[in-house]
């Protein structure tokens, strides 16, 4: 117990009246000096004891007991701290100081766990608050923590903490364990096809030795190794990209592995890039004026990124009138620089209604066979004429052409049906008011005219009259070919009988031919999100595929995949581990990334240096836990507050009121008596 007196002024008239008595006693006592009256001086002090009984002054006697020391123990749980057993190691810290301070009495411990997060880092400054009496208390600041904290303020002003306590930190994990790293400095978010691109970024080793040794770098593209190469240690380092295909492309690159490091996740990092077409330029032929020309033209007029070459053939070279050939000619055919010069820069070419007029000799045709052998994109769309002797099936592109005709033209009304491989394939699946089954009857309106023709290969997305072929898709080496066997596809944009998705199938099918991502036929996609692996397949088969996913652990885990009637099939998996998760169905190998952006894992190594000037501006001390946990020592007064094996907490010395009295500090007796004494005194003094 510690007791404590003081005086207490509890006045029972209002100050001003005992200010004036004070004034008046004064004027007793000035007029002693000035006019030499007699009993000034008692007049005086009579007056000064009854201000002061009109004060009443007590004795105020307080009784308080010591508060015990209080101790704040701060402990990191952010993902840095799942590295090289620090959790293990802050978890025993945490118990010795539990151990230490409840054999005491004197001290008392309070624990604040600090989670941070991957995205933001961690917050111990800006997070943590303090009632007045906690700072009151506070004797010292114990941090366990690997270092890696991201809101260390310059000074402690401002802050919650007060700024004469010691901060002592207690280092989880091994502050000699180097570790290397991985840094992407800047990465293409987007690339325009067949045009390079850069990436820069550095390999970064911190706290190792062989700093001069190059590190192996393998870069992947969607899984696939596209680059191995060794690069020098904390350099720069700037590599050419190539972004050969449409829509987003998910590249890994990877740093090899040290012997020692404390952790391989973060010698990898990832980025998604998204190839883009600088201009897609169609070539569109038209054998001979007729209604459906102009839909071609104007679906793809309306795409902005489209540049359209059209030609129309107006004049067959037989015709003869005898108009002059001047007023024939409205703009040459560049046959040359078309088919010859040009020919590799266009992403498509369409045949309208082409036939053999003596317009293209053969070797032109040759060249386009081997345009798309080379990855090209043909697309023909047969009237009358293809099913005569005149046919381009008859020349040298018969070769790639999937549909052999049979030399007949049916005029008989028909409504284009969805085959059962066309409710697969993204080009025809879901069209809209299609058949949804082979015995079901589309809504759109009907064609009149169909080239009969036999397929020699490639899918059959579509049939027409009396189950003929009427839309086939066929891959040709690199490249792609499409056939319609009919030119009323014009019908639907005029809505006749209701019309149909003529700008909609044009525009898949077009997109198809050039590649576009979303419409392939057999494709492989994962996501990562909130933890959750969200793996999604199409396919043109109707079996079971057993997906193989590779965790960044190494982990192997197998599911089953089946598609439903349109091709289509997801499933979603849990994915708590964070790294590159690598996903194949023995066809496609994808890449999906846990996030580990951010600052939690781009530096994993046990560092002091970060906190260094709050600890030595407080006079704490950093302890490696690896070696030992510190003893807690209570310091009175000023001294040193750290040594080799302990850390010093400062004494605060707070105080709790558990008690209190007043007492008159004197009598009424004892004023009663000085007043009379008093009175009586000066009464004698100036009757003398």
């Amino acid at each position: 117990m510690i007791s404590s007196y003081g005086i207490e002024w509890q006045p029972l008239v209002p100050l001003w009246m005992i200010y004036t008595i004070l004034g008046f006693a004064l004027i007793s006592l000035l007029s002693l000096f000035f006019l030499k009256s007699k009993g000034g001086e008692l007049r005086a002090f009579f007056l000064v004891i009854v201000a002061l009984f009109l004060s009443n002054p007590n004795l105020h006697k307080e009784i308080s007991e010591a508060l015990p020391e209080l101790v704040l123990a701060i402990v990191d749980n952010s993902p840095s701290m799942n590295y090289g057993g620090r959790k293990s190691q802050a978890a025993n810290a945490l118990t010795s100081l539990h151990e230490q301070v409840n054999q005491r009495s004197d001290l008392i411990l309070k624990t604040i766990q600090i989670n941070g997060d991957a995205e933001n880092g961690t917050k111990l400054f800006d997070d943590i608050y303090l009632t007045a009496e906690e700072k009151e208390r506070l004797a010292g600041i114990v941090i366990i923590s690997d270092g890696q904290i991201h809101d260390i303020p310059n000074t402690l002003e401002g802050t919650q903490f007060p700024q004469n306590i010691p901060f002592h930190l207690f280092l989880a994990g091994d502050p000699d364990k180097g570790d290397r790293r991985i840094v992407i400095e800047q990465a293409p978010a987007f690339g325009i096809i067949d045009q390079k691109t850069e990436l820069t970024f550095r390999v970064i080793d911190e706290n190792i030795n062989e700093t001069d040794t190059p590190a192996t770098v393998t870069l992947r593209k969607n899984g696939d190794v596209i680059a191995e190469f060794q690069t020098p240690i904390n350099q720069t380092i700037t590599h050419e990209l190539t972004l050969e295909n449409r829509g987003e492309a998910t590249f890994d690159i990877t740093a090899e592995t040290l012997g020692n490091e404390i952790t391989p996740i973060n010698n990898q990092a990832v980025f998604t890039a998204n190839g883009v077409r600088d201009r897609l330029k169609v070539l569109l032929i038209s054998g001979e004026p007729h209604p459906g020309e102009r839909a071609w033209r104007n679906i793809l007029k309306e795409d902005p990124s489209v540049d359209l070459i059209h030609f129309t053939i107006l004049r067959h070279p037989s015709k003869q009138d005898g108009t002059p050939i001047r007023e024939l000619s409205l703009i040459a055919f560049p046959i040359h620089e078309l088919f010859e010069v040009k020919l590799a820069d266009f992403d498509l070419i369409i045949f309208d209604q082409y036939q053999r007029q003596g317009f293209l000799p053969s070797h032109y045709l040759t060249n386009i066979v081997r345009y798309v052998k080379q990855g090209g994109a043909l697309l023909e769309v047969g009237g009358p004429g293809y099913a005569t002797p005149a046919s381009l099936y008859n020349t040298a592109l018969g070769s790639i052409l999937p549909a052999e005709p049979l030399g007949k033209v049916s005029e008989q009304a028909f409504q284009p049906l969805i085959t059962q491989l066309g409710f697969r394939h993204p080009v025809t699946a879901r069209l809209p008011q299609a058949n949804l089954s082979k015995d079901e009857k589309p809504r759109w309106g009907r064609w009149f005219r169909q080239v009969e023709t036999d397929t020699l290969g490639g899918s059959t997305l579509m049939t027409g009259n009396g189950q003929l072929p009427l839309l086939i898709l066929d891959h040709y080496e690199a490249g792609r070919v499409a056939q319609m066997t009919s030119d009323h596809i014009w019908l639907w944009g005029r809505n006749i009988e209701g019309g149909g998705p003529q700008t909609e199938l044009i525009r898949r099918l077009v997109h198809w031919l050039m590649k576009e991502p979303e419409l392939e036929e057999e494709t492989l996609r994962a996501q990562l999100k909130d933890q959750q692996l969200t793996i999604t397949r199409q396919s043109m088969s109707e079996k079971e595929v057993t997906l193989t996913i590779t965790s960044p652990s190494g982990k192997i885990t197998e599911t089953v995949l089946r598609a439903d009637t349109h091709g289509y099939a997801s499933t979603r998996l849990e994915a708590t581990e964070p790294g590159l998760y690598t996903i194949n169905d023995n066809i496609h190998t994808v890449v999906a990334q846990q996030a580990l952006s951010g600052p939690e894992h781009e530096r994993v190594r046990a560092d002091p240096t970060p906190l260094a000037s709050i600890i030595t501006t407080s006079k704490g001390g950093t302890y490696p836990l690896k070696d030992l946990t510190p003893k807690l020592r209570l310091v009175r007064g000023k001294g040193t507050l750290t040594g080799k094996e302990w850390a010093g907490l400062q004494a605060q010395r707070a105080e709790k009121l558990i008690g209190s009295t007043r007492h008159p500090l004197l009598p009424p007796w004892v004023f009663l008596s000085l007043l009379l004494f008093t009175a009586f005194g000066a009464w004698y003094r100036e009757g003398r």
